[in-house]
C-alpha cells in the first residue's frame, strides 16, 4: 500500500468569513471521512450541543465535529450554517448577487468534488481521522481588526467577533490504495455568541 505523507491536498472554492474581512469567497480544503474521536471512536451523523453553549474548549470540538459530520452527509446546507452567521450572508448575498441556494450549492459540489478526490487517491473505502493537537488565542489586534473592517462593511455592531482561536489538528486519509497525513491550522471565531469556522486551514504538511 502506497503512503504519501506529503501529498498537496485537493483545495476547493468555499464561502466563508475571512480572516479581516469576509466579503469573498475564499479558498478551503474539503475532506471524505470518517471521523474519529480523540479515543478512537468513531463518529458518526448526529446531533451535537449547540455550538456556543460550551465552554470555548468544548464549542470548538463540536464544531469541528459538525463541519466533518456536514461533509460525510452530505449536508451543504449545515456546512453552510457553519461558516457564517445569517446577518453575514444576509448582507454577502445582497452585495454578490448570490442567492441562499446557489451557496449552499457552492459547498455540496466541494463536498462531492472532495469526496472523489479522495476517493481516486486513498481507494473507495477511504477514512479519515482527526486529532486536534493544541489551540492557540488570537490576538485582541486581530478581534478588533476584524471587528472594524467587518462594522465597516456589514454595519455597525451588527457582528461582534468576541474570540477567536487557531486549532492544530492533525488529518490522516486512509484506504486500500494509500495514505495520506495533512496538517491542518483552522480559525474558528465567535461571533455573536455563536462559534462559526473563519478559515477552514488546510495547508500542505
Amino acid at each position: 500500500m502506497k503512503k504519501n505523507k506529503n501529498a498537496k491536498p485537493n483545495k476547493l472554492m468555499g464561502a466563508g468569513i475571512a480572516m479581516i474581512c469576509a466579503a469573498v469567497l475564499i479558498i478551503g480544503g474539503g475532506i471524505f471521512l470518517l471521523v474519529n474521536d480523540n479515543s478512537g471512536n468513531e463518529i458518526t451523523p448526529k446531533s451535537f450541543a449547540a455550538v456556543g453553549e460550551e465552554d470555548s474548549a468544548t464549542a470548538c470540538q463540536n464544531l469541528m465535529e459538525k463541519y466533518y459530520s456536514a461533509i460525510m452527509g452530505d449536508d451543504g446546507e449545515a456546512y453552510f450554517n457553519l461558516m457564517a452567521p445569517p446577518e453575514y450572508w444576509d448582507y454577502y448575498m445582497d452585495t454578490y448577487g448570490k442567492t441562499r441556494d446557489e451557496v449552499i450549492a457552492t459547498y455540496s459540489d466541494a463536498i462531492s468534488n472532495t469526496k472523489a478526490s479522495w476517493k481516486s487517491q486513498c481507494g473507495n473505502d477511504a477514512k479519515v481521522s482527526f486529532q486536534i493537537i493544541s489551540s492557540g488565542e488570537q490576538s485582541e489586534e486581530f478581534l478588533n481588526k476584524w471587528n472594524e473592517n467587518v462594522n465597516s462593511s456589514v454595519g455597525e455592531g451588527i457582528l461582534i467577533a468576541e474570540e477567536a482561536v487557531t486549532l492544530n489538528i492533525n488529518q490522516t486519509v486512509t484506504g486500500s490504495s494509500g495514505t495520506i497525513e495533512t496538517a491542518t491550522a483552522p480559525i474558528l471565531i465567535k461571533i455573536n455568541g455563536s462559534w462559526y469556522i473563519s478559515y477552514e486551514g488546510i495547508s500542505e504538511n
